[in-house]
């Protein structure tokens, strides 16, 4: 069993807007098509059981509607033989982010994902302080994706205000996208530096995060598998061959599924 914590089946006109922006900015060389169902095909022949699916908004306003579609989005896979898990998401320009977060996880999603660059703010904005507090009353990871580079990149600097918030919300579990790449060394002080900070393995378009055995083996208990589908050039069987030739057993189970299904209480399972 494999969870994909990071990946965007978004609403059709969201995502063609993404892939024209990938393709006019970054690359055109991805490794999916923006069709949902042909990603899970994918993922399913690839031994991924759950998807997180994770929005994210990039002024305020949109929120509630974008939550909305996403749950449409898991009903409408419910037979799917990979599950996807809703995420949900809000924006600090919101009329109020926690009331909608709430109301969002109440409906069903499970995840909530935060963008910087796409929304232009900061992870420590006061205006997130009670939707990162409810995020943590309801036991919803918030999925963190911090700088604001065209490229997606992060630098270290960029990880403060997730240094912010994590001492100010520890009941709170923050994931760090994409392990901070290109700061992955900041990344990984800022993993061991608090209990609540999470960290994704998911690559930065082609560029996969150059995370050391060594590491794998010791930071395993606090990372997860990630895609990026469909905007991403490397599949994910290609990320999970990689995986497997550097992990231990006991390792490899924790990064691709018990510390995802853990944080949004799925049952656990050995394999």
């Amino acid at each position: 069993m494999i969870v994909d914590a990071h990946t965007h089946l978004l609403p059709d006109r969201l995502s063609k807007k993404i892939r024209a922006f990938f393709e006019e900015h970054l690359t055109t060389e991805l490794a999916y098509p923006i069709d949902h169902a042909a990603v899970l095909d994918r993922h399913h022949a690839d031994g991924i059981t759950a998807v997180w699916n994770l929005p994210y908004a990039h002024k305020g306003g949109i929120a509630r509607g974008l939550n909305d579609t996403m749950l449409e989005i898991s009903s409408a896979f419910a037979a799917h033989p990979v599950d996807v898990i809703a995420g949900c998401t809000v924006h600090p320009e919101d009329p109020d982010p926690a009331e909608e977060l709430e109301r969002a996880l109440g409906a069903g999603a499970r995840i909530v994902k935060l963008h910087c660059s796409v929304g232009n703010f900061e992870l420590d904005d006061p205006r997130l302080g009670d939707a990162l507090a409810v995020a943590g009353e309801l036991g919803a990871p918030v999925v963190y994706h911090a700088g604001h580079a065209i490229s997606g990149s992060t630098a270290a600097e960029d990880l403060a205000p997730l240094g912010v918030a994590a001492r100010a919300h520890p009941a709170t579990t923050f994931v760090l996208a994409h392990f901070g790449h290109h700061a992955l060394a900041a990344g990984i002080a800022i993993v061991d530096a608090h209990p609540n900070v999470y960290a994704d393995l998911t690559p930065v378009v082609r560029d996969a995060v150059p995370v050391a055995t060594v590491d794998l083996e010791r930071l395993a208990p606090k990372l997860l598998f990630g895609t990026d589908a469909p905007n991403t050039g490397i599949t994910a069987g290609v990320l999970i061959a990689d995986l497997r030739s550097r992990a231990s057993t006991a390792a490899l189970q924790q990064i691709l599924y018990d510390n995802a299904a853990r944080l949004v209480h799925a049952p656990s399972a050995r394999k």
